[in-house]
């Protein structure tokens, strides 16, 4: 069954394109090659390959600033000022993050 209108499709699978069937011979294998080779050079597949590749370096770090607030609590010299924290927590939750 590939589902109910009104429940949408049944089991998550959702096709894009119509099912294909690909015979033995070495014309569809040559096909299906010339068909990934295509579709790597979409600019979609570029896109994903650029936010697999930045999602998995590590997050940039000023260590210098890290270091000084770090020297900063353990002093007991850093200081919070409550009121503009809780404006700011207030606007992210409105969604207007500034």
């Amino acid at each position: 069954m590939s589902g109910d209108s009104k429940i949408g499709p049944v089991g998550g699978v959702v096709r894009t394109a119509p099912v294909r069937k690909i015979t033995g011979n070495a014309d569809a294998a040559t096909a299906a090659a010339s068909h990934s080779a295509a579709s790597a050079a979409l600019p979609g597949a570029k896109l994903i390959r650029l936010a697999s590749d930045l999602a998995s370096q590590p997050p940039p770090v000023d260590a210098a600033r890290v270091a000084s607030l770090r020297a900063a609590i353990a002093e007991g010299t850093y200081t919070t000022d409550a009121k503009n924290i809780a404006l700011a927590m207030l606007s992210y939750a409105q969604g207007r993050a500034d």
